[in-house]
């Protein structure tokens, strides 16, 4: 019995992902299926910079019994059992356009279940309408970027304005698109230490999070 680490990394997602894939075939056999991958599994499938997710946030489009082999597949691995989720499509980053957003990743048990991902400047849009200042969505904004960039595909301003509106049918609100207009007017160098500092404010403003949290829980005691 393969175990897993309950954080998700760099290493073990795709062997992850392989796995399920068994599983999948295990239970369901040969019947289709398609899963996204967004968020935070998405970067640590397709960039460097961020080495661990603590689930795959993703759009399921196959049968709904599938539900039943991620939780049997997560108690036969040490996972989660929400390991694989669909929670994110609550929230106002869900987007109906995100599936033709996606884009290949691989393809497994023997072309039956595909898995994409939703990457670049779809998922740079992403993180910004979800915007939490006690979460990573800024670095991470900022750390795709890089990335792209460093990979000779820099993405302008009008690239995501227009990404976020084919995603969201608005616009970037003005105060976050002014500062992220004077973000990429900078070069590299730059971008790369105002992501270092917006991480470091990230974990700060966490921590406080945390400490205050655990300060104002209710005692169990009588």
């Amino acid at each position: 019995m393969t175990q897993f680490e309950k954080n998700i990394t760099r290493d073990s997602a795709l062997d992850i992902i392989k796995s399920f894939a068994k599983e999948y075939r295990k239970e369901l056999g040969n019947v289709p299926g398609e899963i996204i991958i967004v968020g935070g599994a998405s970067i640590v499938l397709n960039y460097s910079f961020r080495q661990a997710t603590q689930d795959f946030d993703v759009i399921l489009r196959t049968v709904s019994s599938v539900n039943y082999v991620i939780k049997k597949f997560a108690d036969k691995n040490g996972l989660p059992r929400d390991w694989m989720n669909t929670d994110f499509m609550k929230t106002e980053s869900y987007s109906s356009a995100l599936t033709e957003a996606s884009t290949h990743f691989c393809t497994l048990n023997n072309g039956t279940l595909e898995i994409r991902t939703v990457a670049g400047v779809y998922l740079v849009a992403m993180k910004i309408r979800a915007h939490r200042d006690f979460r990573n969505d800024l670095s991470d904004a900022l750390g795709v970027w890089l990335e792209e960039a460093e990979n000779g595909n820099r993405i302008s301003i009008e690239n995501l304005q227009s990404a976020y509106t084919k995603l969201y049918k608005d616009e970037i609100p003005q105060d976050i698109f002014e500062r992220i207009e004077m973000i990429f007017s900078k070069n590299l160098d730059e971008i790369k230490e105002i992501y270092k500092k917006q991480r470091d404010s990230e974990k700060e403003i966490g921590v406080k999070l945390v400490s205050y949290t655990k300060k104002t829980k209710p005692s169990s005691r009588l």
